[in-house]
């Protein structure tokens, strides 16, 4: 097979590249158009941040027209559009009602992963509890059902006032946490807006490698496609991440395209995810 996730020859299995369906295709595209887009491209997995725009009939009808691979969803928003509640003060309940309807999603989409939200509610005492609370209720939920639990570091810029808006704080609550079930969501894009090298994330990766489950990027500063050039030297990301067999885990494409065409996303992109 040529497609992106082909083998690599003799040299091992290359990187496992999944485009993010909610952010590279146009917000009118149909589900089954996504998906056919991906398909049709050599990729055999997807992610996508909020499946809940369409139904889960939808998508088994249109898993079942274009097979992919769901590799991560996140949880709901909250009822007000919150961007997750496990921050959040006074709303177990309903927290809780959204990971199961997460685990609703994942297991009638296949998928292994749900991206817990942290909320972005202002400081309140005893935050830091009541995240360390949700998180261990979170993470029973999912190791019954066989499904891991993601938090990530997420920068001031995209989502004002995320409670995990710094990593060395995320990956101490991680630690606290302490569960077999739920590790570190690893977004180059949010770690370089908040001021680290490319240097500086290889670093990060390499402390903090078992820790790691799921990968995902984009051109900082505008999230653009990784091919375009930025702050991020992302030839030198990936071999890395080849160079440390970083090959069983998936790397998200959760960015915007500068230009869609008709039915593939551009060129020069497949072209540079080839190469790795």
């Amino acid at each position: 097979s040529s497609g992106i996730n082909a083998e690599y020859g003799a040299i091992g299995q290359k990187l496992k590249f999944v485009p993010n369906i909610g952010t590279m295709f146009p917000s009118d595209m149909a589900l089954a158009d996504r998906l056919e887009v991906c398909t049709s491209q050599g990729f055999s997995g997807i992610e996508i941040a909020f499946p809940y725009t369409w139904s889960i009939s939808e998508w088994e009808e249109s898993l079942r027209l274009h097979p992919v691979s769901v590799t991560l969803i996140n949880t709901p928003l909250g009822e007000n559009r919150e961007p997750g509640l496990a921050a959040c003060h006074d709303k177990q309940d309903k927290f809780l009602a959204g990971i199961r309807k997460g685990v609703e999603y994942c297991k009638a989409l296949r998928c292994s992963q749900l991206h817990i939200m942290a909320g972005n509610e202002a400081h309140f005492d005893g935050q830091r509890q009541v995240f360390l609370e949700n998180m261990k209720k979170a993470s029973e939920l999912l190791k019954g059902e066989g499904i891991r639990g993601l938090i990530e570091t997420i920068s001031e810029g995209t989502i004002p006032g995320y409670y995990l808006n710094d990593v060395k704080k995320t990956l101490d609550l991680l630690e606290e946490i302490d569960s077999d079930c739920i590790f570190f969501q690893f977004d180059v894009f949010h770690l370089s807006m908040l001021g680290h090298s490319t240097e500086q994330i290889l670093e990060l990766f390499d402390c903090n490698r078992s820790k790691i489950k799921h990968v995902q990027v984009a051109q900082p500063p505008h999230r653009i496609e990784i091919s375009s050039p930025g702050d991020i030297d992302y030839t030198a990301i990936f071999n890395h991440f080849l160079a440390h067999a970083y090959t069983d885990d998936h790397i998200g494409l959760e960015f915007k395209m500068s230009s869609y065409g008709d039915a593939s996303l551009a060129d020069d992109l497949l072209d540079f995810l080839k190469r790795f």
